[in-house]
Formats: C-alpha cells, structure tokens, sequence
C-alpha cells in the first residue's frame, strides 16, 4: 500500500464471547487502529459513555456498532441508533432478512435517515442469505437509500463474486469498510454457508480464499477489519487471539 499504513480494526464477530471491556484492551494491546462493537440485544453495555472514554484512553476508534437486522417484526431501531451515537460509533451495521425488495429498501431509507440524525453512517452488509444478496443490487440499493455498503470478504466469495463486483463497488462511491477472515476455497453446501460465516471462519492467510487479489483493489483509505468468528479460537485467551488476529491480518496486508 502507498503512503499512510492502513487502518486494522478488530471486529466485533470476533471476540462475541467476551465483553466490550475486554475487547477494547486486547484490542489496544495487539495494535489495532479501532474496533466494531455488537450493542445489540445481550450485548448492548451499561454505560455507553464510559465505554466511549474507555476506547479513547486506550486510543481506538469506536469504528462501527452491530447489529440492526431489519425482520417482519423489526426492533425499534432507535435505542440502538442512540448507543451507538453516544458510544462515539463512526457507524451503524445493518443487514434486511426480508424476502420483499421494497420493503428492505423503505426500512433501509428510514433507517438511513435516522442514522445521519444521530451523526451515524449506515452500512449494508450482503450475504447468502439476506436481500440483497448479489452486490451489484446492493450498489443500487446503496444508491437509492443513502446508505454505504460493508463488504465481508467470506460472503462477497460465497455469492459467487469477485474482483470484477469489488471494483464495482469501489467505483460506486459506496463502499464503506471490509471485513477480512479466510475460508477453504471449496464452498460448503447452501445450507452450511451460515454456519461457516458464524463458527468456521479462518485466519487471514490460513485458508484458500483469493484475499490477496481483492484488497489489491482497495483504495488506500478503506479500512478494514478482522472478522473472525471461529470455534476453535473461542478456546484461546482474549489477548492471544487478538494478536493472532492482528498480526495474521497486517501480514496479508503488507504492513
């Protein structure tokens, strides 16, 4: 990479085991720029506040908090919207597990909407099996509802995407941030690509997927972050698994 190193944060996904706390000093200790945090649901702190000043002592960007899943039966998106904003979040993660277009794009809009109320961007993740599921749609559903899209570098592979789908994203204007893990090459049956993405996830550099070839087409300021929801690394120690992380992702990054 040209010029300024990069920025590595480290992903809620994770360290799902483990308390915000916990994630932002092993996060510091391992040298990551910035970390996402999960505020939803079981995971949502106490004192978001505390959280905030916490992250800044320890110099990490609060990146993005996970995660809004827009359903038939929606939670009220505002208590997350405002922890994530008095959290210090840079940004919103979304996903729609609707089978209706219009509706996603109408709870996106609204979503949208309020996200920049509260000074939050809103980022769309696609994947197997949510809508969209293809990223060129996803581009244009980016287009039509304000929001950016978050490219997980697993599923981006797993809908059959490449290269050519990335640098349409890149040349879009709506690319937001990458996740990063690794994967075999051989994609599991449709049924298993859920189960992949939540306890199956590699190390960057430890599995067959094309990483090298899609952050080549990165710009220089697109941050990423280290997405690694793995069983086998829920049995190692907080602080280790974050360096494992960490150094496992610089390294395929080049710094």
């Amino acid at each position: 990479m040209r010029g300024r190193q990069r920025a590595l944060h480290l992903a809620a996904g994770s360290m799902l085991d483990q308390p915000a706390d916990v994630l932002l000093r092993v996060a510091a200790a391992a040298g990551f720029d910035g970390v996402g945090l999960r505020l939803s649901g079981e995971h949502a702190v106490n004192d978001p506040a505390a959280t905030s000043r916490t992250a800044e002592r320890l110099g990490l960007k609060i990146h993005d908090v996970e995660v809004y899943r827009i359903t038939n039966d929606p939670a009220d998106p505002d208590p997350l919207i405002a922890q994530a904003a008095a959290i210090g979040a840079s940004a919103l993660l979304g996903v729609s597990d609707l089978d209706d277009r219009a509706a996603t794009v109408d709870a996106l809009d609204d979503l949208s909407q309020r996200c920049r109320r509260n000074g939050l961007r809103l980022a769309l993740e696609y994947m197997a099996w949510t809508d969209p599921s293809d990223p060129l749609e996803a581009i244009d559903i980016a287009r039509q509802t304000g929001c950016e899209l978050l490219v997980d570098l697993l599923h981006h592979v797993r809908v059959g995407a490449g290269i050519a789908e990335l640098d349409a994203i890149v040349a879009s204007g709506v690319l937001g941030w990458v996740q990063l893990c690794d994967a075999p090459l051989t994609q599991p049956s449709k049924e298993l690509l859920a189960n992949e993405a939540r306890h199956g996830r590699l190390l960057p550099g430890q599995g067959g997927l094309p990483l090298a070839n899609l952050l080549s087409r990165l710009p220089d300021n697109v941050a990423v972050s280290a997405e690694v929801q793995s069983d086998d690394l829920l049995a190692v120690e907080p602080a280790m698994r974050a360096r494992m992380l960490h150094d496992t992702a610089r390294a395929l990054l080049g710094h």
